[in-house]
C-alpha cells in the first residue's frame, strides 16, 4: 500500500495515457471507419487496412529509438510530445479526399507523431514506483486499453453516424488529447528516489537490468519477442475483424457495438487480474491459461448458433485475454532483463508486435476474401494460439534479482 500511496500520480496518469494513445485508439476504432471510408472513396478493405500496416510496422523503427529517446531526454517529454502528434495524425487522417497516397502518407505520420504514446513511455515510470506491486500496477496501466475499448466504440459509432468520419477522426484525435494531456503534465513523472545516483550505483534489485545489447544475446530475448508476435498477430487481427466477423455471423452493427463495449470492459477486469495473478504465480503460467480463452471463442465463432447472447460469450472471452500479450511483455521484460534498462529493451521487444498488429488486420481480412469466409482464418489463428502457449512455457525461471555481476544465470 505504500507503493500505491506514493506512486498513484505517476500510476494514474500512465493509465490515462495508455487509454488515449497510438495503440488503444486504433486498434478499437478502426473497425468503424472501414465502411464508410470505403464506401466513399471506392477503397478495398485491404487497401484501408494497409494504412493500419504501416502505422504498425514503423513501430519497428520508432519503438526502439523512442526508448533509447526516453533514457536520454527523459521519459515525461516524450510522453507529451506523443499525445500531441497523436492528435495532430488523426486531424491529418480527416483531411483525406481520396488520396490513397495522402492516406498512406498521413498513416506514416501519425506513426511517427503519437510514437511517444505508446506503452514503452507510459510503462516505463512503473518500474521505479513499483516493486511488490509491479504487476499490479501493470494491470491497472494496461486497463487503460479496456475503458478505450469500452468507451471508444460506442462514441465512435455516434459520431460517425450523426457527424460523419471525418468530425469522427478530429473528435476522437482532440478529445483525448484534452484528456490526458492535463494529467500527463500535472502527475505524470519518474520516482526521484529510483533515480538518484545513489540507487544506481548500489547493487539494490530495483535497479539491476541488461543492456539492450547484452539481451540481445539472451535467448529470451528473441522467444518472447516471438511469441508476442504471434499473440498479438492473432488478437488484433481478431479484434480488428469482429464487427466483420459478427456480420457476417448475422448479428447487426448496433449489436456489435454493444457487444464491443461489454468486450472492454472484461478487458479491464482481465488486466486487473493479470496483474494480481503475475505478482502471486509464474506469468508464463497466467500467460497459457489466458489464452486459452480466446481459442474457445474462436471455436464458438466457427460452431455456434448466431445469437446476441453467444455474441456475449464470445466477447466475454476475448476481452479476458485481449492485451493480455501486452501486460505480459511488459512485466516479464521488467523480470528477465531488469528494469536499468527497461526502455531500451521494451523498445527492442515491442518491435516484434508491431510487426504482428501492423500485418494481422490485412492478412486476417485478405484470408476471408480469398477463402470465401473466416472459417480458415479463424482456424490458423487457433492454431497459432496453440504455438504460442508452447512457447511462453519454454521462457523458463526468472533470473535472480540481483546485477549480473552477482547473478547465477539459469
Amino acid at each position: 500500500m505504500d507503493e500505491l500511496r506514493k506512486g498513484w500520480g505517476a500510476l494514474l496518469a500512465a493509465t490515462v495515457g495508455t487509454m488515449c494513445g497510438l495503440l488503444t485508439i486504433t486498434n478499437y476504432t478502426q473497425g468503424f471507419f472501414v465502411g464508410p471510408v470505403t464506401s466513399e472513396f471506392g477503397w478495398s478493405v485491404a487497401e484501408f487496412f494497409f494504412a493500419f500496416t504501416i502505422t504498425s510496422c514503423l513501430g519497428l523503427i520508432t519503438a526502439p529509438v523512442v526508448g533509447t529517446l526516453a533514457l536520454k531526454y527523459g521519459i515525461k517529454r516524450l510522453g507529451i510530445l506523443g499525445l500531441i502528434g497523436h492528435a495532430i495524425g488523426y486531424v491529418l487522417l480527416s483531411m483525406n479526399t481520396g488520396s490513397l497516397i495522402w492516406w498512406y502518407l498521413t498513416s506514416a505520420a501519425l506513426a511517427i507523431l503519437a510514437a511517444g504514446s505508446l506503452p514503452i513511455i507510459w510503462t516505463s515510470v512503473l518500474n521505479g514506483w513499483f516493486i511488490k506491486n509491479r504487476g499490479k500496477a501493470i494491470g491497472i496501466t494496461m486497463a487503460g486499453t479496456g475503458m478505450g475499448a469500452f468507451l471508444l466504440p460506442p462514441i465512435a459509432e455516434f459520431l460517425i453516424s450523426n457527424y460523419g468520419w471525418r468530425t469522427a477522426y478530429q473528435g476522437i484525435g482532440i478529445g483525448a488529447l484534452v484528456l490526458s494531456l492535463p494529467v500527463a503534465l500535472l502527475l505524470f513523472s519518474e520516482n526521484p528516489d529510483f533515480l538518484s545516483s545513489d540507487e544506481k550505483s548500489s547493487s539494490s534489485n530495483a535497479n539491476w537490468g541488461m543492456t539492450r545489447s547484452e539481451a540481445l544475446r539472451d535467448y529470451r530475448f528473441w522467444l518472447l519477442g516471438s511469441v508476442l508476435f504471434i499473440t498479438i498477430f492473432v488478437m488484433v487481427g481478431l479484434i480488428s475483424n469482429f464487427q466483420r466477423i459478427m456480420e457476417a455471423r448475422g448479428l447487426a452493427r448496433a449489436d456489435i457495438a454493444s457487444i464491443a463495449a461489454l468486450m472492454g470492459l472484461t478487458i479491464v477486469f482481465g488486466r486487473l487480474l493479470v496483474g494480481v495473478l503475475v505478482d502471486r504465480f509464474w506469468a508464463p503460467a497466467v500467460a497459457s491459461v489466458f489464452f486459452v480463452l480466446p481459442i474457445i471463442a474462436m471455436l464458438l465463432m466457427l460452431y455456434g448458433a448466431p445469437t446476441i447472447a453467444l455474441g456475449m460469450v464470445i466477447g466475454i472471452a476475448i476481452g479476458l485475454a485481449a492485451g493480455a500479450e501486452l501486460d505480459m511483455l511488459v512485466y516479464l521484460t521488467g523480470r528477465y532483463f531488469g528494469p536499468a534498462h527497461y526502455p531500451a529493451v521494451f523498445g527492442g521487444i515491442f518491435a516484434f508486435s508491431s510487426i504482428g498488429a501492423g500485418i494481422a488486420p490485412p492478412l486476417f481480412g485478405a484470408g476471408a476474401q480469398a477463402w470465401q469466409g473466416y472459417e480458415l482464418v479463424l482456424s490458423g489463428a487457433i492454431g497459432l494460439l496453440l504455438l504460442s502457449i508452447v512457447m511462453f512455457l519454454m521462457l523458463g525461471k526468472y533470473p535472480n534479482t540481483q546485477p549480473p555481476t552477482e547473478t547465477a544465470q539459469d
